[in-house]
């Protein structure tokens, strides 16, 4: 038997008038029968938030018992009225809670409550008090600032090891002060400086622009010269900033001006380097460009993309 606490305008049938306005405990079995008379149970949800009683009633049932997380339609049950998601539907051969078999039934009543919840984001637990309706909370996971994240200074592999996990609300507090000696205010431009030869050589710092975190690289390998902006944030805003690269002589009489969409520091070396997704010169070439003391200056400039175009006119 399922529990629901909800407020219902209950028909038994449809010559019959309908029972409304009154609050009561709601409860049936699910098994193939009632669904041949679903059609004649229409059951509508009095909730405010999904932090209510009730709210967390149906988010309970609400919740697939093998993955934890959220149902929404289709919802599949069992033999014994358990029910479970359709992402986990294929990948079990019997109900994860009393191991009969599944039916070809969907538990409509269920995924009618899915409809009309406002489901908390799975985050929650981490500071987020967001609700979403079905059809939104899972886009709005994928980019929350409180979803867990991993140092980006590990996954940069900027030679150095960090364990640090939090969320990504944290991350810049968590740069500024265990990762200190890499950090810096970006102030209208920044540049690196490498020496005067050619052998294999990383330079890296990340930059604190427009309220986000950046991180400028640039990498000598196997003759050639690699300059990269990645962006450290939110997955919506990766297309919102650009970088421009600048090489100059001592003279200020050449100089190499490249621009590039910033681009997201989880992508691999192949993503950035084979499909040429940065600044990528000979070293031969960059000799020309060299000081009397044979060092060579890279300076970036970081621009939102809606600047940029307003600075290009």
């Amino acid at each position: 038997m399922y529990l629901f606490e909800v407020e219902t305008s209950f028909y038994r049938s449809r010559k019959c008038e309908p029972w409304n306005g009154i609050h009561k405990i709601l409860c049936f079995r699910l098994v193939p029968p009632f669904f041949k008379r679903a059609h004649d149970c229409l059951i509508t949800l009095n909730m405010q938030t999904a932090g209510s009683d009730i709210g967390k009633s149906v988010l309970k049932e609400l919740q697939c018992p093998a993955c934890k997380q959220y149902m929404v339609t289709p919802i599949t049950i069992c033999l014994d009225g358990h029910n479970i998601c359709n992402n986990c539907r294929p990948t079990v051969s019997s109900c994860p809670t009393c191991k009969q078999k599944f039916l070809k039934t969907r538990n409509v009543s269920l995924e009618n409550l899915s409809l009309q919840m406002q489901f908390p984001c799975r985050y929650s637990k981490y500071g987020c008090k967001d609700t979403f309706p079905y059809n939104a909370f899972r886009e709005h996971e994928a980019m929350c600032g409180y979803s867990p994240q991993t140092c980006p200074v590990d996954y940069l592999r900027f030679r150095r090891i960090c364990t640090w996990t939090g969320t990504s609300n944290d991350v810049k507090k968590h740069l500024q002060t265990a990762h200190k000696d890499l950090c810096e205010n970006y102030n209208d431009a920044h540049s690196l400086s490498l020496p005067s030869s050619n052998a294999s050589n990383i330079r890296y710092k990340l930059l604190f622009a427009y309220n986000e975190i950046f991180c400028y690289r640039l990498i000598i390998q196997y003759g050639i010269m690699y300059v990269v902006l990645h962006y450290i944030g939110p997955a919506e805003n990766d297309l919102k900033y650009q970088y421009t690269v600048t090489i100059r002589n001592n003279e200020d009489t050449e100089s190499v001006v490249v621009t590039h969409l910033a681009r997201r520091f989880t992508e691999t070396e192949d993503d950035l380097y084979i499909l040429k997704n940065c600044l990528k010169l000979h070293c031969d070439y960059t000799e020309r460009f060299r000081n009397e003391q044979g060092g060579l200056t890279v300076s970036v400039e970081i621009f939102r993309v809606d600047e940029w175009l307003l600075h290009d006119d």
